[in-house]
C-alpha cells in the first residue's frame, strides 16, 4: 500500500479502516442479503462491447446463483477509471476487480495493491493463451491480469485502389514498403495513400515493426525501463518521411480522432488505414463500395510484430478478504474460458485471448481470418512484450504531441527530441516514486 501511495502522491491508508466480514485475508467480505459474496467489479466498457459484458457477467451470475453476485459499473473511460481508482484510494473503497487498459499493466503492477491473477486461478490453463498475449501480461513467468477484451493494429486496405495504383499487397509487409505505397497512391490517384489518427499507440507500433525496443534496456523487460528511445536513428528517419509524405498529402490528417480516420478510408480519401482490430466491425457497418481487406503490421525484422493492445481484468486484494478475491479468481477463469472468449470475439471485434477459442472458429470472413492469423503469428519475444513501465500513459503524452506537430509541418527531429525528454522526465520521476 505505501509503494501505491509514492505512486500516486496519495494519502496513505491503511488496510485498519476496513472492517473483515469472514476470510483470512484482513479485509472485507460483502454479501447480498441472499448470502451472495459480492463483488464490485468496474469497467471502462462501452457500445458492443458493454452489451457484451453485461451479458457474460449476467450468465456467470445465474451459473453462481447462491454464490457469488458480480456487480459491474460502468466509470467512465479507461483514464476516467484508474483516476478515480487511484483517488478511492484515500477512502478505501476500492473495488474488488478492476477492468484496466493496456497502458495501465506496469503501473497496476507495481501498485502493491493487487494480487496476480496467476496466484489465485490454480487451476486455470494459462498455456491456452496465445503467446502474444501471455507475453505481454507476463512479468517474470506470472501472468498478473486475465486479458479480457484484446485487440492488436492492423491495416486495412482499398484493394481496388492499390489495383488502380499499381500497388501489390505484398509491398506493405515492411515498413518502408509501407510508405512506398503510400507515396505512389497518392501519385497514381491523387488520394491519400494512408491514414492514421494521433495514438501514441501508433507510435509504439512502429517502433515494434522494425523490431526496435520502445524503451531500454530491452522494454524493461528484465531490468527496470530507464528511457525511452523516440530519439534513435530509426526512429527520426521513419518520422522525418512520415513528415514528408503529410506535406504531399500523401498522409490522410486526421488529427487525433480515429472516427475521422475511419471516414477518410470509408469515403475514398484514404487507401489505406492503420487502424485497431476492433475497428472491423465499423469498417464492415459502413459497407464500403469497394473490396477491403485487412493486413497484418509490417514486419521488418523476424522479432518484430505487433504488441497487444486492449484491456485485462486485475483483483485488487487491498480491502479485500481472501474469499472474496476467490470470488473474482472464479469470474477470472470465467471471462477467460475458450467459451466467452469466442462470444467476444464474434460480437465485438476484440481477438480471442486463448488457441481454444480460435480453434474453435469457423465461418470467419477473410478479414477476420487475417486478424486471426496475425495474432497467431506475432512472435513472442521482448519486442512484443511492449515497454514495461507504469510511466507509459503518462508517457505517451509526449510523443502523442510530437506525432501532432509533425503532421502539421514542424521538424521531426526537434518534436522526437522535446518528446524524448518528456518521456524520460515522466519516466524518471516514476522510478523515483516507485523506488525502482
Amino acid at each position: 500500500m505505501k509503494k501505491f501511495a509514492a505512486l500516486t502522491a496519495a494519502t496513505l491508508l491503511t488496510s485498519t479502516t476496513l472492517v473483515a466480514c469472514g476470510g483470512a485475508g484482513g479485509g472485507e467480505t460483502t454479501k447480498n442479503a441472499d448470502g451472495e459474496i459480492v463483488v464490485d467489479f468496474w469497467h471502462s466498457a462501452s457500445g458492443a462491447a458493454a452489451t457484451t459484458l453485461e451479458e457474460i457477467v449476467s450468465d456467470f451470475n445465474a451459473e453462481h446463483e447462491g454464490e457469488i453476485e458480480v456487480n459491474a459499473s460502468y466509470q467512465g473511460s479507461y483514464e476516467d477509471s484508474i483516476s478515480k481508482f487511484i483517488a478511492s484510494v484515500q477512502t478505501g473503497e476500492l473495488p474488488a476487480m478492476l477492468q484496466a487498459s493496456d497502458v495501465q499493466t506496469a503501473y497496476l503492477r507495481d501498485s502493491g495493491v493487487i494480487t496476480p491473477a496467476q496466484e489465485i486461478t490454480d487451476d486455470y490453463d494459462y498455456d491456452n493463451l496465445v503467446d502474444a498475449v501471455k507475453n505481454y501480461y507476463q512479468f517474470e513467468d506470472k501472468v498478473y491480469s486475465m486479458p479480457f477484451m484484446v485487440s492488436q493494429p492492423a491495416i486495412y486496405t482499398n484493394d481496388d485502389e492499390l489495383e488502380q495504383a499499381g500497388v501489390n499487397p505484398d509491398d506493405l509487409k515492411t515498413v518502408e514498403g509501407l510508405l512506398d505505397a503510400a507515396e505512389k497512391i497518392h501519385e497514381k490517384t491523387g488520394h491519400a495513400g494512408l491514414t492514421f489518427h494521433h495514438s501514441g499507440w501508433y507510435m509504439e507500433e512502429f517502433q515494434s515493426s522494425m523490431g526496435n525496443y520502445l524503451c531500454s534496456p530491452e522494454n524493461g523487460v528484465s531490468e527496470k525501463a530507464t528511457e525511452f528511445n523516440l530519439e534513435s536513428e530509426d526512429n527520426v528517419k521513419l518520422w522525418e518521411r512520415i513528415g514528408e509524405l503529410y506535406a504531399k498529402g500523401a498522409i490522410h490528417n486526421p488529427g487525433t480522432d480515429g472516427s475521422a480516420a475511419t471516414g477518410a478510408f470509408l469515403s475514398n480519401e484514404a487507401t489505406i488505414q492503420l487502424n485497431s482490430s476492433g475497428n472491423y466491425g465499423n469498417i464492415q457497418s459502413g459497407n464500403p463500395n469497394f473490396k477491403w481487406s485487412i493486413r497484418s503490421l509490417p514486419r521488418d525484422t523476424d522479432e518484430a510484430g505487433a504488441v497487444p493492445g486492449g484491456n485485462s481484468l486485475w483483483s485488487i486484494k487491498e480491502g479485500h478478504s481472501e474469499e472474496t478475491q476467490e470470488a473474482v479468481a472464479e469470474f477470472m477463469k470465467y471471462a477467460g474460458s475458450d467459451d466467452v472468449q469466442k462470444k467476444i470475439f464474434d460480437e465485438t471485434g476484440y481477438l480471442p485471448t486463448t488457441t481454444g477459442a480460435g480453434d474453435s472458429l469457423d465461418g470467419l470472413e477473410p478479414q477476420q481470418e487475417a486478424l486471426i492469423e496475425q495474432l497467431t503469428s506475432t512472435p513472442e519475444n521482448n519486442v512484443t512484450a511492449g515497454c514495461k513501465t507504469g510511466a507509459l500513459n503518462a508517457a505517451r503524452k509526449s510523443y502523442e504531441s510530437a506525432m501532432s506537430s509533425i503532421a502539421n509541418g514542424s521538424d521531426a527531429k526537434k518534436a522526437l527530441t522535446e518528446a524524448q525528454q518528456g518521456a524520460n522526465n515522466e519516466i524518471s520521476s516514476y522510478n523515483e516514486r516507485a523506488g525502482k
